[in-house]
């Protein structure tokens, strides 16, 4: 099975014909239909991770399957259906870490990884799905949409007519923008330093604002209160800026990871005991429990098809096959992408 092999920090990804080893007790051979790619696969490559020390490794956590064999021990799925595969963990057995084949030496990966033409996964990271399912849909919902949704819903909690700030329109920005949007936030406004977003982010067909990172002091200077900010950038000087014009009830929710040695300032601590008071909070998907919330997602998916089917068209902007892993490497760090899909 090929698969796109991290070999070396900071180094291009290497395609490798690696071989699966025999079923651990509750892991489960997948073969991938697509995955995404995500921000967090440039961390791994860069050793933000601290995955140094686990070089070889494959590499991915979000994607559609099907399965091809269980190991002992699985109830959850068997041989043909169609699974979701995520990074948070669900129901089902822990696995052991997967052991692959190459050249005679053993190399592993992550308890769920998506960028190959087959991966061993622990029975806990994935769910199934009806056949009926949209592929695209399924794969974003292994992480991008599950968060942006969940993080909107669950975590943020935001409520009919309330603002919205999201600090970064990649692909988790513009999720987290549309799971705003399915809540009913009165103004959605994203922020990007990159121009060239702008058209994408406006192209949807929901109350999105492109706001360019430069004029925020104008925006904020008419006494603009927000009440939920969601960063996706990790960049905390952004944040800093951002977090006095929280609302009396007003919510800051991180999910990317802060650059190392970076600073979150806090001015005027005493406003956060305005009104109900004020939180800010670090996030893990913004909650997604898989195991309650992909069917949710599905039926909201089945209610809003026109809608949501409109943003997943819009929010997948390139497609790769796996060969060409590393041009959409540098497709995602150089060119305004929401989502990018690496078919096997």
């Amino acid at each position: 099975m090929k698969s796109a092999i991290l070999t070396e920090i900071n180094k291009p990804l290497e395609i490798w014909d690696v071989e699966p080893e025999k079923l651990d007790y509750g892991q489960v051979l997948i073969k991938i239909i697509s995955s995404g790619l995500c921000g967090a696969q440039l961390q791994e490559i860069s050793g933000l991770k601290g995955n140094s020390g686990f070089v070889p490794h494959l590499l991915g956590h979000e994607g559609c399957a099907l399965v091809e064999e269980t190991g002992s021990g699985v109830s959850k799925v068997k041989k043909g259906d169609k699974v979701i595969v995520h990074w948070r963990k669900s129901s089902g057995i822990e696995s052991n870490f997967p052991a692959y084949t190459y050249k005679n030496k053993k190399i592993s990966g992550g308890k769920a990884t998506t960028l190959s033409e087959f991966s061993i996964v622990s029975e806990n990271r994935v769910t199934k799905v009806n056949e009926s399912v949209d592929e695209d849909f399924c794969t974003l919902l292994g992480c991008g949409l599950s968060t942006g949704l969940s993080v909107a819903n669950k975590q943020g909690n935001i409520k009919l007519g309330e603002s919205v700030l999201i600090l970064g329109g990649g692909g988790v920005g513009i999720c987290a923008a549309i799971g705003a949007a399915l809540s009913r936030a009165s103004e959605i406004h994203v922020v990007e330093k990159n121009k060239s977003k702008k058209q994408l982010i406006e192209s949807f067909d929901l109350n999105f604002n492109f706001l360019h990172y430069e004029d925020l002091s104008t925006f904020f200077s008419f006494g603009k209160k927000i009440d939920c900010i969601i960063d996706t950038t990790g960049y905390l000087p952004l944040v800093s800026e951002c977090v006095p014009h929280l609302s009396d009830n007003g919510r800051c929710i991180l999910i990317a990871q802060p650059i190392k040695g970076s600073k979150l300032e806090i001015h005027d601590p005493m406003n956060f005991f305005r009104g109900e008071g004020i939180t800010i909070s670090t996030s893990q998907a913004g909650g997604f429990n898989p195991e309650t919330d992909v069917a949710r997602y599905i039926n909201l998916y089945d209610s809003n098809k026109s809608i949501l089917k409109d943003c997943i068209d819009k929010l997948i902007t390139h497609r790769y096959d796996l060969s060409d892993i590393n041009k959409a490497l540098e497709c995602l760090t150089t060119k305004p992408t929401g989502r990018i899909i690496i078919n096997p």
